[in-house]
């Protein structure tokens, strides 16, 4: 007798945990065969048991069904979802934009934490839900479940993806910005033709010549302030100072003590092929010796 037909989108059968797990219950003893059933762009499963099976037998099959269905889902469908809900919310992205969202939304979803709690507590709450549609029906379209019984997933889903809008946004208007200020650099006259940066053990940025003579008073702060006109941080004088300053070449010293790697990924992005890190000289000696 047939006791269940599971029903899976064919572009979502290579790679399948399906086939693996089916064998793997058989390898477990459990008593039952397989029939496939292709319907357009989906095959059902059809799995059949002999009358006279056990029911403890056919609990342990309904078990690892339930089981292999909630983990296409967190780990296959979930990312079908995902393009569905980008397509049709956020329809006015270009096909590359949407792509890069849709990249940094599977990126959350996949991360550790995701990974140990989104994933696993849903897979779990998922599992609970076949399970109890499984004690009545004996036909499972797992697109059409998802669909109209897992509307919850998909709500948390879109959040997911709207997070994900957040950051593309976000990385978009940074990377312009960045952009602007590689612009201005390249307009600036090089006020310094080499600029040695320090890195104190504290994570605060010294200035040198080329002489590796230090930077200070007067010249350096009216080139600063000038440029920003108001209250700065360390990371912003760092910034504001190079873009003033447009040094021909930048020596970075003592790299590891910079607290941010955001700005030295800045200062990066903006000089490109100007920047060089030291790996020893005698500033970096000098400052060692301080710790």
């Amino acid at each position: 007798m047939q006791l269940l037909s599971i029903g899976i989108p064919n572009a979502l059968l290579s790679g399948s945990v399906f086939n693996n797990e089916l064998e793997y219950m058989k390898n477990k003893g459990l008593d039952f065969t397989v029939n496939l059933d292709n319907r357009g762009n989906i095959t059902f499963f059809n799995i059949d048991v002999e009358d006279r099976v056990s029911s403890k037998n056919i609990a342990k099959i309904k078990e690892h069904v339930s089981d292999m269905i909630s983990d296409v889902i967190v780990n296959q469908i979930d990312k079908k979802l995902i393009k569905r809900i980008i397509d049709k919310y956020y329809y006015y992205f270009d096909s590359d934009e949407k792509r890069k969202i849709e990249n940094i939304a599977r990126g959350i979803l996949d991360n550790d934490v995701n990974r140990e709690t989104f994933k696993l507590v849903k897979k779990e709450r998922i599992f609970e839900e076949i399970e109890d549609f499984l004690k009545d029906n004996e036909t499972i379209d797992i697109e059409g479940f998802v669909n109209f019984r897992l509307r919850d997933f998909i709500g948390e889903l879109s959040e997911v993806v709207d997070r994900a809008v957040d950051e593309y946004m976000m990385q978009k208007e940074y990377d312009e910005f960045i952009g602007l200020l590689k612009y201005f650099v390249e307009l600036q006259d090089s006020k310094i033709d080499v600029l040695n940066i320090l890195v104190d053990k504290s994570g605060k940025f010294l200035f040198y010549d080329k002489e590796k003579k230090p930077i200070t008073g007067k010249f350096l702060s009216d080139i600063t302030i000038e440029f920003t006109g108001g209250e700065l941080t360390d990371d912003d004088m760092l910034i504001s100072t190079l873009i003033a300053m447009a040094p021909s070449k930048i020596y970075i010293h003592s790299l590891e003590n910079i607290k941010s790697k955001d700005v030295f990924d800045t200062v990066e992005k903006i000089f490109s092929n100007k920047v060089f890190i030291c790996n020893g000289c005698s500033l970096c000696t000098i400052n060692e010796a301080r710790k």
